[in-house]
């Protein structure tokens, strides 16, 4: 039976390390002192973004997620600074942080390598770009084909509309379709999408994957508001183990 795997990318499959240390570096010392949390200020950067891309997407006017964080970092630091404190360096910060959006996740390589070893293609299922999500996997050491690599700017719809888990299912059986047989549909087996995102994992499992929630962004799955899902792990060392149970 084939056993297919969905990663979501930014915030799952990569941190914002890299981001938050360059809001750091470039807006540290210009933020007011009782606000001064690069952390802080990347999330309300980014949450903020990861709304506007959504609703922009609902609006029917898409745009890349990448064009949605580059332009709005200013407005993030301009809730918690004024103009002349941060002496226009709120599109440097910008422009460096989105250079440096994300960086490998520990253990991703490691739990990628051992699901394929236990039998499970893997792909991975992004609001992000395709080269730039290529990119991201190829430092990481991780090999990963187009062909495995679903982005949201195909569709121009931003997730969690439905329609970007359904094309998910669709690419898979398509994927499981094999030619000695005219192209008929083999048995699916299992789908699973694994985020760190209980709302991401929610539209999944209304499209009719199985749900893997990793707690390291979220920390806490607030079950009352999103449900329970399949399985819960801490990183993705747990997630590895938990996975090889189904194999």
């Amino acid at each position: 039976m084939t056993k297919s795997i969905c990663f979501d990318v930014i915030g799952t499959c990569f941190d914002f390390a890299g981001p938050i240390a360059a809001i750091r570096d470039r807006l540290g010392d210009k933020l007011p002192t009782a606000r001064r949390d690069p952390t802080t200020l990347f999330f309300s950067w980014f949450y903020a973004a990861q709304r506007d891309f959504t609703y922009i997407s609902l609006a029917g006017a898409y745009k890349p997620i990448a064009e949605v964080l580059k332009h709005t970092l200013r407005r993030a630091c301009l809730i918690v600074a004024d103009e002349h404190t941060l002496q226009g360096q709120g599109g440097a910060a910008a422009a460096t942080a989105a250079r440096q959006l994300v960086s490998d996740e520990d253990g991703l390589k490691d739990c990628f390598d051992g699901l394929r070893g236990a039998g499970w293609d893997v792909y991975a299922v992004t609001n992000g770009g395709v080269e730039t999500s290529l990119g991201y996997y190829r430092d990481a050491r991780i090999a990963l084909d187009r062909e495995h690599l679903l982005s949201c700017d195909d569709l121009k719809v931003a997730k969690p509309d439905v329609r970007v888990y359904q094309r998910a299912k669709d690419h898979l059986a398509r994927q499981q379709r094999g030619p000695s047989n005219g192209g008929a549909q083999r048995e699916n087996g299992e789908r699973w999408f694994v985020a760190a995102h209980a709302w991401d994992l929610i539209a999944a499992r209304a499209a009719g994957f199985k749900t893997a929630y990793l707690d390291f962004e979220e920390h806490d799955p607030a079950t009352a508001v999103f449900g329970e899902f399949d399985v819960y792990a801490k990183d993705m060392r747990e997630l590895l183990q938990k996975m090889e149970q189904f194999s």
